[in-house]
């Protein structure tokens, strides 16, 4: 919210949250730090604040002459289309820094999406393996147990691949053991 600046028909300047008199120059100032300042006649509540920086302006002019005459001659002709210039690449460059910054976004949002279903799938697929490795577990020594038919076949087929110990007889290539589920 900017600072309220309230203009009394004396041409002094009251600057309501420090409520205190202050000067063009400390306006200036604020301007200059950066402050958003509104400024309004406090008989007629209108906003003057564009008027009252244009005469900081003017002020500053007189001490610093910082335009030559030509540039101020074609402000004044051309009036507010010069402004409008002025404001127009400031404008565009808004516009595209506001359009690319959504456009980041939705590719932000993208990523996180892929990750949180990457994430996702391989949870599951954590979690399928690992209750067919307990189901594996729970097989009774006669080789039975509360796994589904999928769950035997995986537990089985780990077992192919199991080291063959000293002394295990091997038929078509298969360690005698690793058919039954049990090591000889």
């Amino acid at each position: 919210m900017p600072k309220l600046v309230k203009r009394y028909a004396n041409r002094k300047l009251y600057d309501t949250e420090s409520s205190t008199y202050i000067t063009l120059e400390n306006i200036e100032e604020m301007v200059r730090e950066g402050e958003d300042v509104r400024i309004i006649d406090n008989s007629t509540g209108e906003d003057i604040t564009s008027a009252t920086l244009a005469h900081i302006v003017l002020d500053q002019q007189r001490s610093n002459p910082a335009f030559p005459v030509s540039v101020l001659r074609g402000i004044i002709q051309s009036g507010e289309e010069f402004f409008n210039r002025l404001q127009w690449p400031v404008t565009q460059f808004r516009d595209e820094f506001k359009r690319r910054a959504e456009a980041l976004e939705e590719g932000g949002k993208a990523i996180r999406e892929f990750v949180d279903g990457t994430q996702r799938s391989l949870d599951d697929m954590q979690r399928r393996l690992d209750e067919r490795f307990q189901c594996a577990g729970a097989r009774n020594d006669k080789g039975e147990g509360g796994c589904s038919s999928d769950s035997r076949q995986v537990y089985e087929n780990l077992l192919m691949f199991q080291p063959v110990s000293q002394g295990e007889q091997f038929q078509n290539g298969v360690p005698d053991g690793a058919r039954s589920g049990q090591s000889t």
